[in-house]
C-alpha cells in the first residue's frame, strides 16, 4: 500500500514543467519517502510509492539523481525490511514491450524527457498509458511542456502534476477546463499558490 498522499497503483503520471523545476525531485520524493533518512537515524521509514521494479527510460541513463535512487535501494535491500527493488535504466531505443512485465509485480516505469523523441518511439509509449495497468505497470511521463506530450498519453492519465514552466497562461487554462468541474474554483486555488 502506498503513502496515502501517493497515487494508488497502477496509476499513470504525467509530470510536465521547465528546467529546473523540481520534477525529477518530486519523482524521487515519491520513490523513496523519507525511508533513507529514517535508517540512517535507525529509525522505520517509508518509501511513498511501494514498487518492485524500477524502470527508467531516457536518453541520459547515468545522471547522479538516478544513481542516487539506484544506491539507496541497494541500501534498502540490506536494511531491516530487506526491501529488494529492481532497477533499471534504459535508452529510449530499448523500450520493453508492456506485455512482458509481471502484473504480480508494481512495476514503475518513468519515461524521462523523451517528447522530442520520434514517433516510433512515442508508440512504443503509448501502450504504457493505455494497457500497462494490466500488467501491474505504474507509468509516468516527464515532458517540459503539457502540449508536448502525446495527445493520447495526456487523455490516459489519472494524475497530473504542473510545474513552473509547463505551459502558457491558456494552456493551463485549457488543462484546468479539461480536468475539473468547477473552473474557476480551481483556477483561483492553482493562481494562489502559484503566486505564494
Amino acid at each position: 500500500m502506498n503513502h496515502p498522499a501517493s497515487p494508488a497503483f497502477p496509476f499513470r503520471l504525467l509530470i510536465c514543467g521547465g528546467s529546473d523545476s523540481r520534477k525529477t525531485n518530486m519523482i524521487l520524493n515519491l520513490l523513496l519517502g523519507n525511508k533513507i533518512q529514517c535508517l540512517f537515524k535507525e529509525k522505520k521509514g517509508e518509501r511513498y510509492v511501494k514498487n518492485d521494479d524500477l524502470v527508467l527510460i531516457r536518453k541520459h541513463i547515468h545522471e547522479p539523481k538516478w544513481i542516487l535512487v539506484k544506491n539507496c535501494y541497494k541500501i534498502f535491500s540490506k536494511g531491516p525490511d530487506r526491501e529488494n527493488v529492481i532497477f533499471r535504466a534504459l535508452k529510449a531505443d530499448a523500450i520493453p514491450d508492456v506485455t512482458k512485465f509481471s502484473p504480480d509485480r508494481n512495476t514503475v516505469v518513468i519515461f524521462e524527457d523523451l517528447c522530442a523523441e520520434s514517433k516510433k518511439i512515442q508508440d512504443r509509449i503509448v501502450p504504457y498509458f493505455i494497457s500497462g495497468r494490466h500488467q501491474g505497470v505504474s507509468s509516468i511521463y516527464v515532458s517540459q511542456k503539457y502540449t508536448q506530450t502525446p495527445k493520447i498519453i495526456r487523455e490516459n492519465i489519472s494524475h497530473l502534476a504542473l510545474f513552473r514552466g509547463s505551459g502558457s497562461r491558456d494552456d493551463i487554462s485549457r488543462v484546468v477546463h479539461q480536468y475539473t468541474d468547477n473552473p474557476k474554483k480551481a483556477s483561483k486555488i492553482i493562481d494562489k499558490h502559484l503566486r505564494e
